[in-house]
């Protein structure tokens, strides 16, 4: 009898190990929300592993009196994917960087000329702004630094950009005198004339 006992109480232990293993079926809430649990545990796992691995000048770019700094990180299965979207995700970060240090300037000439309330003006800074900001994604940064990951299945690269600052008011001098109206008004401000002052260093190289 208390071997009956012995047995079923095994039986019973081997049983309940088995549904564990087994667990639920396909296609019932149970499953569904078991894969879903499977799902948030990777991500929590790929997002502290991409915090973890991530470089010092990733988290925090350097900052340069001469140069803008942008950071940028993407994945992808394929590895050239992964380096291209890093290089495209900084690219964007530095355009909107150079595009608001650019509208800053701008403003800041409109102001010392009194063309706040000058429609005209008004539209020729942002189409000068637009032109600024299709040139540095078209060409004038370099790579300081980029690393390479494995990611699970892919990959995740990491990237760091740096735009000179003297290349970006040649730029604005350059499309400035494209402009009449602009040429005209704000070539006269003082702030104008240290941004020139300022490109005239950068090529002497002083």
């Amino acid at each position: 009898m208390n071997f009956n006992k012995s047995a079923m109480a095994t039986s019973a232990a081997i049983l309940t190990m088995l549904t564990a293993c087994v667990g639920p079926q396909i296609g019932t809430p149970g499953y569904v929300a078991m894969q879903e649990e499977d799902r948030q545990k990777a991500a929590i796992k790929a997002a502290e592993e991409s915090v973890a691995k991530a470089p010092s000048w990733y988290v925090q770019p350097p900052v340069d009196a001469n140069s803008i700094y942008a950071a940028g990180t993407e994945t992808s299965s394929d590895m050239q994917m992964s380096m291209d979207m890093a290089v495209l995700s900084a690219k964007r970060t530095l355009a909107a960087q150079i595009g608001n240090r650019l509208s800053s300037k701008m403003k800041e000439f409109a102001m010392q000329v009194g063309s706040n309330d000058d429609n005209q003006v008004t539209k020729e800074i942002e189409r000068v702004t637009t032109n600024v900001i299709t040139e540095v994604n078209l060409a004038g940064f370099t790579r300081e630094k980029s690393e390479l990951i494995a990611q699970g299945k892919g990959y995740r690269t990491y990237v760091l950009l740096r735009y000179p600052l003297g290349e970006s008011n040649r730029m604005i001098v350059d499309q400035m005198k494209k402009s009449a109206v602009l040429n005209a008004k704000l070539r006269s401000s003082e702030a104008f004339k240290e941004l020139e002052k300022e490109i005239e260093v950068a090529r002497s190289g002083r």
